[in-house]
């Protein structure tokens, strides 16, 4: 509630939508604005061809719009703005609910569950990123959605159950491409469960299937009708091209290839640092640090925590096969982990070819499947105790 509109990065562009929708009841075109325009809820003036995000989906701006219609009744105008975001709020919740289930469905107590969604929803970034309004929030929860219910699907594809998860994997459809690796997961899950354990695990995909497209698809094709795209990647392209010019803003800035050194390493490391530190901590515009020593606690606890993960690979007992540890443990810890160091080349790789962004939100698709990788781990750790 502390931050001020558009003290976070990218606020006003999605307000923008916002406002439109409210004043205009229907979207703008990709050249809009034409002319000055007064948003009634953020009171925020939008110049005549101020660039915002076009092409993407946008139902955090459908459920801002809602919980701004609600809050009108209870807040005064020039704090409108704070009923918008409070959708993001509300997604916080669900994000601590969906962690926590997953947990549950793997089979830790209530208080160990609560603990690991505790944990994850308390890293710095990941509550900034609840607080204003953005489409990352709604990635976060859309991805912690698909997890749990793919975690409860996977243990008893009921009907139900595969309703839920296409219900997630719609939601999913519609989050920004940076997010998409958790349906390759997925996707991965329930392939390997069908092949090498359960050969009724698809059963009801048909039901799945309907749940996904009834979700998404209506948005999906509006979008596409009216921006001739669904990735959001003209908007990008624009945003680049406008930058191109600006020698602050770095284009033409090399990592990988340049000249006789695949590295340059004067480049790449600033670039990590700060792709790491706003990974887990940078909040404002990217400007508001924390002291260095949280961030080298934070790196140690993350390495840990792969490393024990990775140590409970070995067989709990003699009778555990390996076929067991293999599809339940070993394939979904090499997944999560290998998340890392995929989604950092390809920001990296992104920085390299449009405009240098070293922000560690382009990770973000990891942070849910930490909450898998502790209650995984967790699990087998109170298993081998028990032992």
């Amino acid at each position: 509630m502390g931050i001020a509109f558009n003290g976070a990065p990218d606020e006003s562009t999605h307000f923008y939508l916002l406002e439109y929708l409210n004043a205009a009841h229907a979207l703008p075109l990709a050249t809009e604005p034409h002319e000055s325009f007064v948003g009634a809820i953020s009171g925020h003036t939008w110049q005549k061809g101020e660039f915002w995000y076009h092409g993407l989906p946008f139902p955090h701006i459908l459920g801002a719009l809602a919980t701004t219609y609600v809050s009108s009744w209870i807040v005064s105008p020039d704090m409108l703005y704070l009923g918008a975001r409070s959708f993001n709020w509300i997604l916080g919740g669900v994000f601590i609910c969906a962690l926590f289930r997953t947990s549950r469905a793997s089979g830790l107590s209530p208080a160990m569950s609560a603990l690991i969604a505790g944990v994850i929803a308390l890293i710095p970034q990941v509550t900034f990123v609840f607080c204003y309004l953005n489409s990352d929030a709604y990635g976060l929860a859309s991805i912690a959605l698909l997890i749990s219910t793919l975690t409860s699907f996977i243990q008893l594809p009921t009907r139900k159950r595969a309703l839920y998860f296409g219900l997630a994997i719609g939601l999913m459809l519609m989050a920004k491409l940076y997010f998409i690796p958790a349906l390759v997961f997925a996707f991965v899950m329930v392939a390997s469960v069908r092949v090498f354990k359960n050969k009724h695990v698809l059963t009801h995909m048909p039901t799945m299937i309907v749940a996904a497209i009834v979700l998404a698809a209506p948005m999906l094709v509006l979008v596409y009708h009216k921006y001739g795209e669904i990735s959001g990647i003209s908007g990008q392209i624009e945003f680049v091209n406008l930058h191109r010019l600006n020698p602050a803003a770095g284009f033409g800035t090399c990592y990988l290839r340049c000249g006789h050194h695949f590295l340059n390493m004067a480049n790449l490391w600033p670039w990590l640092g700060l792709t790491l530190k706003s990974y887990f901590s940078v909040t404002g515009w990217m400007n508001l640090f924390i002291p260095t020593a949280y961030y080298q606690l934070a790196a140690f606890a993350l390495v840990g925590v792969i490393c024990v993960a990775l140590d409970q690979i070995k067989p709990l007992n003699t009778t555990e096969s390996k076929r067991d540890i293999a599809l339940d443990y070993v394939l979904p810890l090499v997944m999560i982990i290998g998340l890392f160091p995929a989604m950092t080349l390809f920001s990296l790789i992104a920085s390299q070819n449009s405009l240098p962004q070293p922000q560690g939100r382009y990770l973000f698709v990891t942070i849910p499947f930490l909450g898998l990788l502790l209650s995984l781990t967790a699990k087998r750790l109170i298993e081998r105790m028990a032992k």
